[in-house]
């Protein structure tokens, strides 16, 4: 039985679970390794220890430390779920990956979908996917969630639902400097498709499965960080345009060059994905570039 529950990261996300777990009932525990961000803080053992179920709402750069931290203090038949989208630069790990290093994967699940706490926050309805070895894992979300306005789906697929976060936010930059151009709903309708052309075979190509990718975890996600005015990633993309670099430190920004090492020579079979390449590695006008993109639609 779930009563306390842990959320590691007191960011837009980890807040907007937090609110939704104490209006249920829940006793829940926000942690945060910036000094100050959570006010009357416990330490993170004794945050960790006493749960029933963690939330690791860290970016994928933070997620080794985190897991290395709590391992020794998470309490046997304790699941942990994380909502990292991202790709480690060093090892270039995914974060199911970076996770099974420290955890069995009957113990973790992915949390994927269009999720935004921004949303969240207004009780707008939001679905996520559970990837895990485990469904048990989400039949556990269904519960925390239940009566609210989150839905949960499942997947056995941990690692295409991994590859669908991380995929849709370097997409997202896509739909930011298209947005900046000034790209009509047509243009960005093809963009899309496209998008999720290249999403899906790449997720392939890494070991994910397509249909995970079509699905919630990959198309959902894309579509609603590609259109909204709340994302991080979206945002980072229209920055490019104004001066040259991307501003916003997201998982997005973060991944892409590590997707690039990850893809390597093929990444020319991927026109969206090269043309960001292109824009980042070699400097190249994004308006250029993505002028390109329209004249040569095949």
């Amino acid at each position: 039985m779930i009563e306390n529950i842990a959320v590691i990261g007191a960011g837009r996300i980890g807040n907007a679970f937090a609110r939704i777990f104490k209006k249920k009932g829940y006793t829940v525990e926000l942690w945060d390794k910036e000094e100050g961000k959570v006010r009357g803080q416990k330490s993170l053992f004794e945050v960790v220890s006493s749960a029933d179920l963690i939330f690791l709402c860290v970016p994928s750069w933070a997620l080794r430390e985190v897991c290395g931290l709590i391992k020794s203090a998470v309490r046997s038949g304790v699941y942990i779920i994380s909502t990292a989208k991202g790709v480690e630069k060093e090892t270039l790990k995914t974060p199911d990956e970076i996770i099974g290093e420290f955890f069995h994967k009957k113990m973790f699940g992915m949390l994927g979908g269009p999720m935004l706490a921004e949303e969240l926050d207004l009780n707008h309805v939001g679905v996520g996917m559970i990837g895990s070895a485990n469904k048990e894992v989400y039949k556990a979300m269904c519960v925390l969630f239940q009566d609210t306005s989150v839905q949960m789906l499942y997947s056995k697929d941990t690692h295409g639902v991994a590859l669908g976060g991380i995929l849709k936010n370097v997409y997202a930059l896509a739909f930011g400097i298209a947005d900046g151009l000034g790209w009509s709903g047509n243009a960005k309708g093809w963009l899309l498709v496209e998008s999720m052309n290249e999403m899906s075979r790449l997720a392939w190509t890494l070991g994910g499965k397509k249909r995970t990718i079509a699905g919630i975890a990959g198309l959902g996600d894309l579509a609603t960080c590609g259109f909204s005015e709340y994302s991080r990633n979206r945002q980072a993309g229209q920055d490019v345009l104004e001066d040259g670099k991307f501003d916003i430190q997201s998982e997005g920004v973060v991944s892409v060059p590590s997707l690039f090492s990850i893809v390597g020579k093929k990444v020319k079979k991927f026109e969206i994905l090269n043309a960001l390449r292109g824009i980042i590695d070699e400097r190249k006008d994004p308006r250029e570039i993505f002028q390109n993109l329209l004249k040569h639609i095949q």
